[in-house]
């Protein structure tokens, strides 16, 4: 029996849309791939232009020293201490042969007894300015050394003191080598590619490194001559790039490294590629078949009781007004509590969902987010009240903010007021939010040990803003801590809003306090344009485009905000760790210069947008019954 033509259609629709989300998967990876091979390719140039720098160091110590050497020759000093004229003096240093082995080693040289000006030379250039090495030589008394341009040509200059026994100006030997091809050859073959010294307008002198730099040629350093120092540029080819490092004034040293292809060649690094295609094809066969057949994947299965939110009137001694959320393992409500004299507090309520009561998982989480709240006592943080046990079910009950989260009134602002939210509001928040994770960074336990709390999680919709223009850290639920307390963030899980989440952590590699800093410049960013600065629709292309980084689109959208706000983000938002704000103190007081009136700003916009909505609010909560939740029976 032939199956039914719509039931054909059906199947093969939802293969080919299976097969489409594996290319498209496959091509996403392919670019993360191509984007960490320029970042290797890149890191390889600069740590050779490093090298290279090194090399050239090395060889100035090691003039240096030769000229050390012969500036205490005793028959120079004892000429220079018995005030010699000028012939004499000439005739000592061209023709003595105490001097002969220094004459043949360098490429000019000279003596300097007052001034700065030698007063006998040979081979020196004519309007050969060594002042600056001349002064520091005397008045650090040990050799100066650098690189000084002459007739177009590097050349590497010392000045060292002679030391003479009564105490007076100490004369200098200044002595000359010329930057050669081979002796840059040489600082070549240290960083691994061709090397060139510029003055960013031309080249001076080049070569190439004879084994890792061959087939690299230097019409690619010849094209960059200008380019600035430090600075770094792969090619676009992705396995050649350029770097430049400064060496002394307007000189740099230029590397154009190739970088060797990594381990396996192209299987090593298009293998997840190829192994995502596979997949998907499995993946479409398989649905293809399940769906033509009319077979109900195993999965597929009814809504049962527990799934859908049920009538809670009630939470231990809490009255329940509304639920106002609902989560992957909580339950969020607005209650009411009272008590004698007309004691009245409204709370919020987070009470364990009924399915989830008998999984230690997440009972064990639920009681880690309790503990770690009860911990933190801040005014930029949502204060826990209570926590217990209601029936069989936990709940937690945290302090009720009269307010929006910022996501909310990003939202509202932009679809109101047509735009984002005003710098002053933005740097305010943010400036608030910075001293939350200042204090979680570094409170400390009742033995003074810091409890290295790490929020995880730091996004819009954990951000409250109150009716006063207050702002509020909350949802500690993905929180870690370091001080030995149980914790459910493991490295390789990727918990938290992907949107606004570090590199490090999106990759699943773990995180520590500048992970939040990460996602407070991604919030700020937020807030500033109105949209994440990651945008997909498939979360698995936003996973990889948060693990990746900025690219050129999202480093290009960051310069078009406010100028002011630009270097902060620019330096919050840094590949690197290491180049990132190392507190949230040090970022905070960057934000705090561009608040201005935010404060009274904040306090204005809530109230313009969400003003009617917060007022009935609060008067639905305070006219609420002050009938107890629970009636204890009366005694008999």
């Amino acid at each position: 029996m032939q199956r039914p033509a719509a039931a054909q259609v059906r199947a093969l629709l939802a293969a080919l849309a299976v097969l489409g989300v594996s290319v498209a998967i496959a091509i996403v990876l392919g670019r993360v791939a191509d984007r960490r091979e320029i970042q290797r390719t890149t890191a390889a140039a600069e740590a050779g232009a490093l090298r290279g720098q090194t090399a050239l160091r090395t060889l100035l110590a090691g003039f240096e020293e030769q000229v050390r050497v012969a500036s205490a020759n005793p028959p120079l000093v004892a000429s220079l201490e018995a005030g010699i004229d000028r012939a004499t003096l000439r005739d000592l240093l061209f023709n003595e042969p105490w001097l002969k082995s220094f004459r043949s080693s360098v490429d000019g040289f000279g003596v300097v007894r007052r001034g700065v000006a030698p007063e006998v030379s040979a081979r020196l250039p004519e309007k050969f300015d060594v002042k600056d090495l001349s002064e520091r030589a005397r008045s650090e008394r040990r050799p100066a050394s650098g690189l000084r341009v002459a007739g177009g040509q590097v050349l590497a200059v010392v000045a060292c003191p002679v030391t003479l026994t009564d105490g007076s100006e100490s004369p200098l030997l200044l002595a000359t080598k010329i930057v050669d091809v081979g002796t840059l050859a040489m600082v070549a073959e240290r960083a691994a590619g061709a090397a060139a010294i510029s003055d960013g307008r031309r080249v001076l002198v080049a070569a190439g490194e004879s084994s890792a730099g061959a087939g690299v040629d230097l019409s690619e350093i010849k094209r960059l001559v200008s380019l600035s120092a430090p600075a770094a540029i792969t090619l676009a080819n992705g396995r050649d790039a350029i770097a430049a490092v400064p060496i002394d004034g307007e000189l740099r040293l230029i590397v154009h490294v190739r970088r060797a292809p990594a381990a396996g060649g192209i299987a090593g690094t298009t293998w997840p590629i190829w192994v995502t295609l596979i997949i998907g094809i499995g993946a479409a066969v398989g649905v293809f078949l399940l769906v033509g057949r009319g077979v109900r994947p195993p999965h597929a299965r009814r809504a049962t009781p527990d799934d859908s939110p049920t009538m809670v009137t009630s939470v231990g001694r809490y009255r329940v007004i509304d639920r106002i959320g609902l989560g992957g393992m909580v339950e969020i409500y607005s209650a009411v509590t009272t008590g004698e004299g007309g004691f009245r507090r409204s709370v919020v309520i987070k009470r364990l969902r009924p399915q989830l009561a008998g999984d230690p998982a997440a009972v064990a989480q639920f009681c880690d987010e309790a503990n770690l709240l009860a911990a933190l006592h801040h005014p930029n943080i949502v204060a826990v009240q209570d926590f217990g046990r209601a029936g069989d079910q936990l709940f937690l009950a945290e302090e009720y903010i009269l307010g929006r989260d910022l996501g909310r009134l990003v939202k509202r602002c932009v679809e109101q007021v047509k735009r984002s939210l005003p710098a002053e509001v933005v740097a305010h928040v943010g400036f608030e939010l910075l001293k939350a994770l200042d204090y979680v960074h570094n409170v400390c336990n009742e033995e003074g040990k810091p409890l290295g709390i790490v929020h995880g999680d730091v996004s819009p919709e954990n951000i409250m803003i109150s009716s006063r223009g207050e702002v509020k850290l909350l949802d500690f639920g993905v929180a870690k801590a370091t001080d030995g307390r149980p914790s459910r963030t493991e490295t390789g899980v990727v918990k938290g809003n992907v949107s606004f989440m570090s590199p490090e952590q999106a990759r699943g590699e773990g995180n520590d306090a500048r992970s939040d800093l990460y996602a407070t410049a991604l919030v700020i960013y937020y807030c500033l344009v109105g949209k994440p600065l990651y945008e997909s629709h498939a979360g698995y292309e936003l996973l990889l485009k948060a693990g990746a980084g900025p690219g050129p689109e999202e480093w290009a959208a960051v310069g078009r905000v406010p100028p002011r706000f630009s270097a902060l983000l620019r330096r919050a938002l840094a590949p690197r760790v290491e180049q990132r704000y190392q507190s949230a103190r040090e970022m905070a007081v960057d934000l705090e210069r561009l608040i201005g009136d935010g404060a009274q700003r904040t306090h204005a916009l809530i109230g313009r947008l969400f003003g009617p909505e917060l007022t009935a609010e609060a008067r639905r909560l305070a006219e609420t019954p002050d009938e107890p939740a629970h009636r204890e029976p009366m005694p008999t």
